[in-house]
């Protein structure tokens, strides 16, 4: 029973963790979509994953935005004039994997000549960061089958070493031999401690 509920939450949080790392790209960062931009240099070093927004952001009535397909976006072929979107903060979610095109149809495609059309490719998985996982106390550790078992952080006792690895053992001090004496007397005194 343990082992069932503990399996429909990992697919639970494997279901909600992929739109939780979602990324919001606006199309050209600081510039926007206008002319004069290369968006091809633009998109060259991001990495688009489902789940991810791009913003289209401009000047109401001097651009639009068409999703076309990659024949259209290779000769600039504008479509019906009813498919753009215009209202100057376009958001597209990115919901299915694959090459995606863009352009602007106004001038009847001579804005998409001079620059303003737009592909990047969809990737299926986002990338998730390793999760963190703390290891639980064992006097609250729940019991599970050995394939769910909890982790646990290693205990292990100190380390003994054979003796080829043992540490040194101290050295003795040295100390100078003692003189011998040369008289009676110095040897009573040595004796005595005077």
């Amino acid at each position: 029973m343990a082992s069932k509920a503990f399996l429909l939450a990992v697919i639970v949080v494997a279901a909600t963790a992929a739109p939780a790392f979602a990324v919001d790209y606006v199309v050209g960062d600081d510039d926007g979509w206008k002319l004069n931009v290369n968006y091809t240099a633009w998109a060259q070093d991001k990495v688009f994953y489902v789940g991810d927004t791009i913003t289209f952001k401009y000047a109401v009535g001097v651009h639009n935005v068409y999703k076309v397909n990659g024949s259209d976006f290779k000769s600039c072929t504008v479509p019906q004039p009813g498919e753009s979107l215009r209202s100057g903060n376009d958001k597209i979610t990115l919901a299915t994997p694959g090459r995606k095109w863009y352009l602007c149809g106004v001038g009847n495609g001579t804005h998409c000549e001079s620059g303003m059309r737009l592909v990047i490719t969809v990737f299926s998985g986002a990338p998730t960061p390793a999760p963190v996982v703390e290891p639980w106390p064992i006097s609250n550790a729940p019991s599970f089958p050995p394939m769910y078992a909890a982790p646990s952080r290693p205990y292990y006792p100190a380390p003994s070493f054979p003796p080829m690895y043992a540490a040194p053992s101290p050295s003795p001090v040295y100390r100078a031999p003692a003189k011998k004496p040369t008289s009676v007397w110095s040897n009573w005194k040595l004796k005595f401690h005077f």
